[in-house]
C-alpha cells in the first residue's frame, strides 16, 4: 500500500509524540527510581540457599481413611475399598463394584463420609468409570505462617522468608550457611518443622550453592548483553539499502531499554509490596520480552524501510503511513498474547505467575515502544531535533569558562 492510498485514513503519531513522550517518563521515572532504592528482591538463583514448599497435613493414616468409608459397602454391592498413599502427603481411594453400581451416587456419598468424618479434607482429582470410582485427597492441618517462622529461628533461620501459597502450604526460602551445605540445612529446617509444626510433605525443593548463583549471575549478565549487540547487528545489516541503517539498530536498543526498565522496575516494586523475586526464570522471561519488542519494532520499520525505498513523502509522512499500515497487525498480534498470559496468570500456578507477569508486562510495553518510542526517535534523528539538541549542549559546554559548569 503506497503513501497516497494511506493518506486518507493515516493516523499521525508523530503528531502524538509529545504525549508518548509524557507517557514514557511517567513510567520510566517512578521504575527506575524503584531499581535505585530498592532494587530487585533476589531468589533463590542469584544469592544461593535452600527453596522448599511444603504442604502440612494432618496426621490421618490409610487406615482412618479406610474406616471412615467402610460403612458404604452396606448401601452398595460387592464394594471393594483400596486406600493407597500418594505423593504431597495425599492418598488415593479406590472404590470397585463389579454390580455396576453407580458411581456418581457412589462419589457423593463417600465425599460426604470424608467431609463428616475428617474435616477438612481437600478433594485434589475425581476419576470415575462404570463400575469403580478414584478419589484422591489430603487432610490439611491448622499451621500458621508465625508457627513456621518460630520453628525456623530455632535452628538459627529467623530472617527465612514464609510465603502462603495455598492452603496449608508455604513456600519458605533460607539463606546458606557458612559451611556452604545446604543438604544438611534443608534436612535440619524439615526436621523442625515436622517436630515443632506437625506432618509435612515436601512438594519441591531447591538447593543452590553461592558459587553457582554468582555464576548464573554473571551468565545472566552476558546474556543480556550479547542479545543486545546481536540485535544491534542484524538490524543494521537488515536496513543497509538504507542511508543511516545503524539508526534503526539503535533506535531498536533504546525501545528495548525502555521496555526492560519498565519490566525491571516493576519487579523492583513488586518485591517490595509483594515478596517478588528474581530467579532464572525472570531473565528467561526478559529474554523472551526482548524477542518480542524487536519482532514487534522490525514490523514497522521493515515497512517503513519499503516506503522510504518508493522515495515517496519525508520521513514524518512515512513514518505516520508505516505504524497505520501495520497498527491492525500489530495489535491483533499483541491482544492475542495478552488475553492468553492474562488467562495464564489467573488460572496457572503460584510458580509460574512471576513469569508469566513477565511476559504480560513485556508484551505491552512491546507493543507500545514499537510506536511511541523506536518510530519517534527515528523522526527525531532524521528532522534533526536530536543532533541540534546534541549540538547545543556540545557547544554550551565548549564556550563555557574554565572553572564554572552548567546548571
Amino acid at each position: 500500500m503506497s503513501l497516497r492510498a494511506t493518506a486518507g485514513a493515516m493516523i499521525d503519531f508523530v503528531g502524538w509524540r509529545r504525549y508518548f513522550g509524557l507517557i514514557s517518563i511517567g513510567l520510566l521515572v517512578p521504575c527506575i527510581a524503584a531499581l535505585a532504592i530498592w532494587q530487585f528482591t533476589p531468589g533463590i538463583d542469584f544469592v544461593g540457599g535452600v527453596e522448599i514448599e511444603t504442604r502440612f497435613v494432618r496426621g490421618v493414616t490409610a487406615e482412618d481413611v479406610t474406616a471412615a468409608v467402610e460403612d458404604l459397602k452396606v448401601a452398595y454391592r460387592d464394594l471393594t475399598v483400596a486406600v493407597d498413599e500418594g505423593e504431597a502427603g495425599a492418598f488415593r481411594i479406590t472404590y470397585a463394584s463389579r454390580a455396576g453400581s453407580d458411581t456418581a451416587a457412589l462419589a457423593v456419598a463417600q465425599q460426604s463420609r470424608l467431609d463428616e468424618r475428617l474435616a477438612p479434607v481437600r478433594f485434589v482429582d475425581v476419576f470415575s468409570t462404570d463400575t469403580s470410582v478414584e478419589v484422591e485427597v489430603w487432610f490439611p492441618a491448622d499451621a500458621t505462617q508465625e508457627q513456621v517462622r518460630e520453628a525456623l529461628s530455632a535452628i538459627g533461620q529467623g530472617d527465612a522468608r514464609v510465603q502462603p501459597t495455598d492452603a496449608q502450604t508455604f513456600k519458605i526460602r533460607l539463606q546458606e550457611r557458612d559451611d556452604g551445605d545446604t543438604a544438611a540445612l534443608r534436612d535440619e529446617a524439615l526436621a523442625a518443622l515436622e517436630a515443632d509444626v506437625g506432618p509435612i510433605a515436601v512438594l519441591q525443593s531447591a538447593l543452590v550453592s553461592g558459587v553457582l548463583s554468582s555464576e548464573i549471575a554473571r551468565d545472566a549478565g552476558i546474556a543480556l548483553a550479547v542479545a543486545a549487540v546481536a540485535i544491534l547487528i542484524y538490524i543494521s545489516l537488515a536496513f543497509r539499502r538504507l542511508p543511516k541503517p545503524l539508526l534503526y539498530g539503535m533506535a531498536t536498543l533504546v525501545a528495548l531499554a525502555h521496555d526492560v526498565t519498565i519490566v525491571t522496575g516493576i519487579f523492583a516494586i513488586l518485591g517490595q509490596a509483594s515478596g517478588y523475586e528474581v530467579n532464572a526464570m525472570f531473565v528467561t522471561a526478559l529474554l523472551a520480552v526482548i524477542g518480542y519488542s524487536v519482532n514487534d519494532t522490525i514490523v514497522v520499520f521493515d515497512r517503513i524501510r519499503e516506503l522510504l525505498l518508493e522515495g515517496r513523502g519525508g520521513i514524518r509522512e512515512t513514518v505516520n503511513a508505516a505504524i497505520t499500515q501495520t497498527l491492525g497487525r500489530s495489535l491483533n498480534t499483541s491482544i492475542t498474547l495478552i488475553v492468553a498470559l492474562i488467562a495464564l496468570f489467573l488460572i496457572g500456578g503460584v510458580t509460574i505467575r512471576p513469569f508469566v507477569l513477565v511476559l504480560l508486562v513485556g508484551a505491552v510495553a512491546g507493543t507500545y515502544s514499537s510506536v511511541a518510542v523506536a518510530s519517534q526517535i527515528v523522526v527525531l534523528w532524521e528532522e534533526g531535533s536530536i543532533r541540534r539538541r546534541l549540538f547545543f549542549l556540545r557547544a554550551e559546554s565548549e564556550s563555557m569558562p574554565a572553572g564554572r559548569s552548567s546548571v
